[in-house]
């Protein structure tokens, strides 16, 4: 094969290979499936609030240990959960829709916190 059209050739597949590579996203730009990003999302708010008593460095300790053990046991990356969130920001009855699931899932969670005391 002429190494020109090597060339060519290999210059119109690396697309494709990278873009292979790349994790699966629905149509709206959103990566997190939905109730995986509510489950996330509703944990984050409540570290959020247990975190209103701290103050400064420790504050900022906590919150990275709060943020990372969330990530972890919901098995998302950061990243994905703020690319999600950005595209949700652009469909704004969406956001507002997912963001009443994320409150519903918070007062279920209270719910069962409080029915085990």
């Amino acid at each position: 094969m002429h190494p020109i059209l090597r060339c060519l050739l290999a210059c119109c597949l690396l697309p494709f290979l990278f873009g292979a590579c790349q994790k699966p996203q629905s149509a709206d730009g959103i990566i997190v499936p939905e109730e995986k990003l509510i489950a996330t999302l509703a944990d984050i708010h409540i570290a959020e609030a247990a975190l209103q008593t701290l103050r400064g460095g420790t504050k900022d300790s906590m919150a990275a240990l709060y943020y990372e053990q969330i990530y972890e046991m919901h098995q998302v990356e950061a990243q994905e959960v703020e690319e999600s969130l950005q595209a949700l920001r652009k469909q704004p009855e969406k956001m507002d829709a997912l963001y009443q699931k994320v409150m519903e899932k918070i007062e279920t969670l209270e719910a069962e916190s409080k029915s085990q005391q």
